[in-house]
This record gives C-alpha cells, sequence and structure tokens, in this order.
C-alpha cells in the first residue's frame, strides 16, 4: 500500500511556526517507521511545500493520514477534504493531540478513521486492514463511521512498551533536512528524540495525562544513546512531556552520552521538583551538553499553581531558577497568563521574571483544549467557538479587561523581557554572526505578536464566509528558515 502522511501547513493564526522555530515532523518519521518495512512510505510537510495535488497525482496513494492539535484541526481536515475530492477511493486518516482528546470533533465525511492515542501500531494494523479489504471494528484505538452514519469509537489500544518503539524513519524527510530547513532560533539543523510518553501529574490545563492514561513510561538509555549517536545535527530536542522524571534513565544516558563522548547541544523538558532534589544532575547533565531546560513555572503565586492542579510550590520554583543558574542552564520558563488578569498582574508577572533573571520566558495564554479537565470546567463561557485561537498566544475566555488592553498587556511582557537592544547585546556576547535572517526573524515575531487582537476581528469578518473546506496552501518556502 502507497501511504502520505502529511504535516499540514502554518495556520493564519500561528505566532512562532516558520518563524521562530520548525521542528521536524519527528511524529510522522515515528508513525513511518511502523509502516516502512510493509508498505510504500512517504512524508509531505506542508509547511514548506504547498504542492500537494502534485503529490496526489505523482504518488497515487491508497492512504493519506494527517496528525493535529486544535489549533490546525481546520488545516488538517482541509487537506484530507483535499485528498478526498482528488479520489474518494483513498482512506483518509486523523491523529494527534486533538483527535486523541476529542475524537467525536474529527466526525466528518472527508475523515475515514480517527487515530487515538498512539498511532505507531494502531496505524499499522489499520493500514494492513484496509489494504485486505477486512472490517475496521477489531482494530482497537480508532473511531470511524458505521455503514448507517453511526460514528463509533473501539476499545482503547494498549500503550506500548517504548523499548519496541519502530526507528524514525528520518530518510523520509531528507530532503528537507539537507536544506537545513528545520531549526529552533540560532540551533540550526536541529533534529527530535524522544525519551519518554506520558506524564505522572496531572495538570488541569494539559491533556498529555489523558492521552498516556496517567501512565508515564521512558526507553531504555542505551536505545536513547544509540539514537543520538546516530543524528548528525549538532542539536536535539527532547520533545517529552517529562523528560527528567525517571531519575536512573537520565542518570544512565548522561553516563553513556560520557563514556562515548557524544558531542551534541540539548534542549529538555523537567518539573521544577525534580531540578530541586537533584541539583548534582542538572550540573551533569550541562556537563554532556544540556543548554537549554524547559520548565513549567506556570505562575509566580501558589494560589494560580494549586488552581491549576500543578501540585508544585512557588518556592520550589524559585530554588529551581537559583539551581539552574548555577549550573549555566538557560530556563526556558513557561509562564501563563489568565484571562482573569488585570494590569496589576501582567506587571507582578514582569517583575518576577526581572527578579529571577529569567531570558527565555514564554508567557503563555490559559488554553483550554478540548477534553482537558479546564475545558469542561470552562466551555460555557467561551467567547468563540473557533478551535484556531486554542493556541497559547490567543484567548478563548472572557477577559478582566477590555479585549485590547488585555493584549496590549501581553503584548509588553514580551516587550520588557526580549528588548530589541538585547538582540543585539546577545548577538556579541555569544560572538554570534549577526545576519540579516536571525534579525529578521526576530522583527516577524514582533510583528505577528502585534498583530494578536485582530485575529478575533478577521474570525468575527469571516465567520459567515468560510468555507468548510480550508485551503491547503503553505508560504512558500522562501519563508521557511529566516
Amino acid at each position: 500500500m502507497r501511504i502520505l502522511l502529511i504535516e499540514p501547513p502554518v495556520g493564519r493564526f500561528d505566532i512562532a511556526t516558520a518563524v521562530f522555530a520548525l521542528p521536524p515532523p519527528h511524529h510522522l518519521e515515528r508513525l513511518a517507521g511502523a509502516l516502512t518495512g510493509d508498505h510504500d512510505v512517504r512524508i509531505l510537510d506542508m509547511r514548506i511545500e504547498d504542492d500537494l495535488v502534485r503529490h496526489l497525482d505523482g504518488f497515487r496513494p491508497h492512504m493519506v493520514g494527517a496528525s493535529c492539535v486544535a489549533a490546525n484541526y481546520h488545516l488538517a481536515r482541509g487537506v484530507l477534504a483535499t485528498v478526498k475530492c482528488h479520489n474518494p477511493e483513498t482512506f483518509t486518516v486523523i491523529g494527534g493531540h486533538h483527535p486523541s482528546l476529542a475524537p467525536e470533533e474529527c466526525n466528518d465525511p472527508d475523515i475515514d478513521f480517527v487515530v487515538i492515542g498512539e498511532g505507531e501500531m494502531t496505524l499499522r494494523e489499520l493500514a494492513h486492514v484496509c489494504e485486505q479489504g477486512k472490517d475496521v471494528q477489531a482494530v482497537r484505538g480508532i473511531g470511524y463511521r458505521t455503514a448507517d452514519g453511526e460514528f463509533r469509537v473501539n476499545p482503547p489500544r494498549q500503550l506500548m512498551d517504548l523499548d519496541d518503539l519502530p526507528p524514525a524513519a528520518r530518510g523520509l524527510t531528507a530532503k528537507y533536512r539537507k536544506r537545513k530547513l528545520y531549526y529552533r532560533a540560532s540551533w540550526r539543523p536541529t533534529d527530535c528524540v524522544i525519551s519518554s510518553r506520558g506524564c505522572p501529574y496531572k495538570c488541569k490545563f494539559c491533556g498529555i495525562w489523558k492521552v498516556n492514561r496517567g501512565r508515564y513510561r521512558v526507553r531504555k538509555a542505551e536505545a536513547i544513546a544509540d539514537e543520538i549517536e546516530s543524528i548528525s545535527d549538532p542539536y536535539v530536542n527532547f520533545i517529552d512531556d517529562n523528560t527528567l522524571d525517571h531519575i536512573p534513565t537520565v542518570t544512565r544516558l548522561a553516563e553513556l552520552l560520557e563514556e562515548r563522548q557524544i558531542k551534541k547541544t540539548y534542549e529538555f523538558y523537567g518539573r521544577a521538583d525534580t531540578v530541586v532534589r537533584h541539583p548534582d544532575l542538572i550540573e551533569r547533565l550541562r556537563g554532556v551538553g544540556l543548554k537549554l531546560l524547559l520548565l513549567g513555572l506556570e505562575s509566580h503565586d501558589q494560589a494560580a499553581l494549586d488552581s491549576f492542579d500543578k501540585r508544585i510550590s512557588a518556592d520550589t520554583n524559585r530554588r529551581a531558577i537559583e539551581i539552574c543558574h548555577a549550573s549555566d542552564v538557560e530556563i526556558v520558563a513557561y509562564l501563563i497568563v489568565k484571562p482573569s488578569f488585570d494590569r496589576d498582574d501582567f506587571r507582578r508577572l514582569s517583575d518576577y521574571v526581572a527578579e529571577n533573571r529569567l531570558t527565555h520566558p514564554i508567557f503563555t495564554i490559559l488554553s483550554p483544549f478540548p477534553g482537558t479537565d479546564l475545558y469542561e470546567e470552562v466551555k460555557g463561557t467561551l467567547i468563540t467557538d473557533s478551535y484556531e485561537l486554542i493556541d497559547f498566544y490567543h484567548t478563548v475566555m472572557p477577559t478582566r479587561l477590555p479585549l485590547d488592553e488585555f493584549y496590549v498587556e501581553f503584548l509588553g511582557l514580551y516587550r520588557k523581557a526580549y528588548p530589541l537592544k538585547n538582540f543585539f547585546l546577545s548577538a556579541i556576547r555569544d560572538r554570534a554572526v549577526l545576519t540579516p535572517g536571525n534579525l529578521l526573524m526576530n522583527l516577524r515575531v514582533r510583528k505577528k505578536m502585534s498583530q494578536l487582537r485582530s485575529h478575533h476581528d478577521w474570525l468575527a469578518k469571516h465567520a459567515s464566509e468560510r468555507s468548510v473546506r480550508e485551503p491547503t496552501s503553505a508560504p512558500p518556502p522562501a519563508e521557511v528558515g529566516v
């Protein structure tokens, strides 16, 4: 069977993708790794290429799959609608974060199957069943419409042992990798690795623990080290939800990186309480290449942390910051802006960033993703029914301040944390080459951020005009990798 896996194009309101960062579609490479032994598989990254019809004409796939989150579900659906229009006999499949949390939202005539949760084994079995013309009701972990039009969800599939995870089929994105189109800010080219799946915590705003049914699973450190050693790119992003939680695995991985003298620069995810319990490990990881540690600090306020079910203290967050500073590990600090913020709340958050010398803060607006506990709590109050704005940079909940003022204050957080003069100073400090592309990237992010409020107006103005089938065009390649 010929199978085409597609990364949807960049959305109209997307702030960072293809501007600040464009990571490889590692989730598709993992899916392809489970399929390549039995099928002819290709990957199309529509964030870079916009010639879907040409690929459909040339490859003539029997099955097309796309992955999405809530904010780009409309784009993935549009891609599959184009596929169905091109050839109604092609099997269309959707998976990812949003379909896994809210599969009933994907009950659409242009979507044949919804893959719920991990897709590697499910998609492989589904492809075999479709190729053989068998009944799909025995395939666990999918949603689909029956012959009489009922949307049915089959029983869930057992979660994988991650040591059985097929190798990622990185060769299927070689045409993009050769052009060094995957990057994170100044990190170019960059690659991705997973060392775990899931998280043992149950934050109210997060759906990952639900997708993984509250379980946290890890790969063997040797398998992780082997994969890193096979990667030629100098920068590696660990795209786990919680890289540090299983200390024996992380400790062993550090040992292997030391023993094998693997020289890379890494980005990890972790929790502040893990950092506080294991400060020596952070220092050791810095020694083997850890540069950025993504910490979900979320808030400086204990009441806010408790309301998120974060199960951490503000004092622990502060101590973790001190440990990372002492180890020369830069913190990418995720901080949540609640729609209920007033001007004093914005000021206090900005002061917290300055007082703790957080040089890489990521301010995110509290976003109720469908399927999360937060969504169930607030769904009756949402100010828009469009999922496009559920993306951390827009609010879909009522704000205490007037909407215009809320966005002015939100943008002000970034302007205070990232003054343009600091961009030039950091380039000099780090002896970086200040290229026109780097400067243009900085300016483009600022421009897109300044348009946040107008996105609400655009949606309101065009709501009645928008068709069910969204355009599937992406920015031209010249717009990627600035």
